[in-house]
């Protein structure tokens, strides 16, 4: 999803006394420019599929996403305290961690709303309830009080700050749910209510995978909104909470579930592709 275009004529540029100029540059060569919007369409598709994957937009990560949304940056090399990473803004990039996101969130006394990726997805970008953009990379690290000066950092290879937080286990399951509640659940999901669709639940033992089809023409236009990089969600049987995967081979995407949200040791050999 690209949200950033080609700045038109008479709009100012990024580096008139928002940005220093390094920071400017880099954020016009990506294609932003000062007065971009994300369309409506755009950010109610983010805002149903983070829905979907229990996460809220809070006002400060709509602001953040309406003007930044969409934009890359690709950067390699030495930067102010460390190497330079690419990083993208989009939510969609963090919302299959959105689990690990609230639990660091609640550790942390403020939900955390994904806002993009870092080093290629190595890490995941979010955004508190107050502003301030964090960055979830093996531990959860704060990069700035603000979007503003988080794209500097980001973009300058400032190192964010280790927060040093345990996030809690996930609580006991509310709700469990049976085959049936999940295939009415999944259809919703994977065919828009429409009843001539058919849906294919893929037991495992913590639940059921569903694939992610095409869209089909018609159906409910207020189902919640799909990856559209393709992918799997995955149901809980526990609790009934519905969690987004990327487009990797299907036991790989159970391993990762396992090795997150299982109640028995990580399988690492599963997580390699292993079975």
């Amino acid at each position: 999803m690209t949200a950033v275009a080609g700045r038109p004529a008479g709009v100012r540029g990024p580096g008139e006394g928002r940005f220093p100029p390094d920071v400017a540059a880099v954020l016009s060569a990506a294609g932003w420019f000062e007065g971009v919007r994300v369309d409506d369409g755009d950010m109610l598709h983010w805002f149903r599929a983070l829905k979907t994957a229990g996460a809220d937009m809070s006002p400060p990560a709509v602001a953040a996403l309406r003007e930044f949304g969409g934009l890359t940056v690709h950067q390699y090399g030495p930067g102010v305290d460390m190497s330079r990473m690419p990083f993208r803004i989009d939510p969609m990039a963090g919302v299959h961690a959105s689990a690990t996101l609230a639990a660091y969130g609640a550790a942390l006394g403020s939900a955390l709303t994904p806002l993009g990726e870092y080093d290629l997805g190595r890490g995941r970008l979010a955004m508190d309830e107050e502003g301030a953009v964090h960055l979830w990379w093996g531990d959860l690290w704060r990069v700035a009080h603000s979007m503003d000066t988080a794209l500097s950092a980001l973009v300058r290879g400032r190192r964010p700050t280790r927060l040093d937080l345990e996030a809690p286990r996930e609580p006991p399951p509310e709700h469990s749910m049976d085959v049936d509640e999940a295939t009415v659940l999944a259809r919703r999901l994977t065919a828009w209510n429409r009843t001539d669709v058919g849906v294919a639940l893929h037991p495992f033992d913590l639940g059921w995978l569903v694939h992610h089809p095409p869209s089909p023409a018609g159906g409910d236009t207020d189902a919640p909104a799909r990856d559209p990089g393709g992918g799997y969600w995955v149901i809980d049987r526990r609790n009934g909470r519905v969690t987004s995967w990327p487009s990797v081979p299907p036991d790989v995407v159970v391993g990762m579930y396992r090795d997150q949200h299982g109640d028995h040791p990580p399988r690492h050999a599963v997580r390699g592709g292993g079975a």
